[in-house]
């Protein structure tokens, strides 16, 4: 397995993980004396450890890093929704956190447009970062969450930009530096 970057390891290791369960060395293959049969088990094999070391390193960080990795990184398939699952219920209360420590008193419905624009932020960076593409640009934000545009400055630009940093700067930034502490001290 070549790494190439550490979100592109964390997701390849999941991914080997998803396809390598219940994998067991072939020994007919050993026997039978085929060259190319031989190291692709033996590339198996490798690869699987490899992977086996980034899944351990990852389990390793301290929430929410480890949840954001997983959410982030690992394969949008249904094994892993329950552990992604997991970065939704911390984002939810980190934002339940802060509307209470911003001084402002929102009304009901305003707080549960910023709990939209913070997932959809969150989701946008998550594209962004792996694809290099914006999924919900702050325009579709404002039209999904039904906001006026004249209120977006006011009550929800604050919220997308610190939530945008939150996950650059603090999540990625600290769960990608984390990881790559975490392999390369075990190496």
């Amino acid at each position: 397995m070549k790494f190439y970057s550490a979100r592109q390891a964390i997701h390849d290791a999941y991914a080997i993980h998803l396809t390598s369960r219940g994998f067991e060395v072939n020994p007919l293959a050993f026997r039978a004396g085929s060259q190319s049969s031989k190291l692709d088990n033996n590339l198996l094999i490798c690869n699987a450890v490899e992977a086996g070391k980034v899944i351990a390193a990852v389990e390793k960080l301290d929430e929410p890093f480890r949840s954001w990795a997983k959410w982030a990184y690992a394969p949008r398939t249904e094994h892993f929704m329950p552990e992604q699952g997991r970065f939704f219920q911390w984002l939810e209360q980190d934002v339940t956190e802060q509307l209470a420590k911003s001084g402002r008193d929102y009304r009901e419905a305003t707080k549960q447009r910023i709990r939209d624009v913070v997932a959809y932020t969150v989701l946008d960076y998550r594209s962004y970062v792996t694809n290099g593409q914006h999924l919900y640009p702050s325009s579709l934000i404002i039209k999904k969450c039904r906001i006026q545009k004249q209120n977006w400055k006011r009550d929800f630009q604050m919220w997308h930009a610190k939530y945008w940093n939150v996950c650059d700067k603090i999540l990625d930034a600290n769960t990608l530096i984390l990881l790559k502490n975490l392999i390369c001290s075990n190496n």
